[in-house]
């Protein structure tokens, strides 16, 4: 994926998603990171759709993901740590058409929102449509295999990568605030002058201004 979005676009999806829902967060995220439309990205399945976040995820953090999950059953911390090309196995075909964020956003404004997506997409049995889109796209219910290193206790915890990689930005977006606080209280420069500077430069005047 080629990102278009610098320091500012990201900063400006983190502070418009703030108070959105994670369907629109996830569609903001894509739009920050490859300058197309909500609406445009809106059409994607989620499968396509979360690929897309992988790949965005990728060139600006890396692929390695951790993450600490607690044991059900004694309460220990368990590390998670796996690279995230071992979740994006290929799509294959299904006999009915996979859901879009367009189709969830329209299926949550219903009294019955799994009904109402299966509906959009196809005329079968809820349970069976959903058997068949998670065999047809692993990316629409990921879930991951832990085990308790103390209890020896196995289960599996779902992981969304919409929330992951907020929660991400989200770390990282303060990290940059603080950044810039801190070179135009030194300088006076202004927000845009800082967040120009590449990545590497600004660490080399933070280093000044903090030594």
């Amino acid at each position: 994926m080629t990102v278009v979005a610098g320091a500012a676009e990201l900063l400006d999806a983190w502070e418009a998603g703030w108070d959105r829902t994670p369907l629109e967060r996830g569609l903001a995220l894509l739009a920050a990171g490859t300058g197309r439309s909500p609406g445009e990205l809106a059409r994607l399945t989620i499968g396509q759709r979360d690929r897309a976040l992988f790949e965005l995820r990728a060139a600006l953090f890396g692929s390695s993901l951790d993450g600490v999950s607690t044991c059900p059953e004694c309460g220990t911390d368990v590390e998670v740590s796996f690279d995230q090309e071992q979740l994006l196995d290929p799509p294959s075909s299904a006999p009915c058409r996979l859901p879009t964020s367009a189709d969830v956003a329209a299926a949550l404004s219903d009294r019955d929102p799994c009904e109402a997506l299966v509906g959009r997409c196809s005329g079968a049995d809820p349970e069976e449509t959903a058997a068949t889109w998670a065999a047809a796209d692993p990316l629409l219910d990921v879930e991951l295999c832990l085990s308790c290193p103390d209890c020896g206790r196995e289960w599996a915890e779902s992981f969304d990568i919409v929330s992951y990689l907020w929660t991400e930005l989200d770390g990282w977006c303060r990290r940059t605030l603080l950044e810039v606080h801190d070179l135009a209280a030194a300088y006076g420069w202004t927000e845009p002058q800082v967040l120009a500077l590449s990545a590497w430069r600004r660490q080399c005047y933070l280093g000044l201004v903090r030594s």
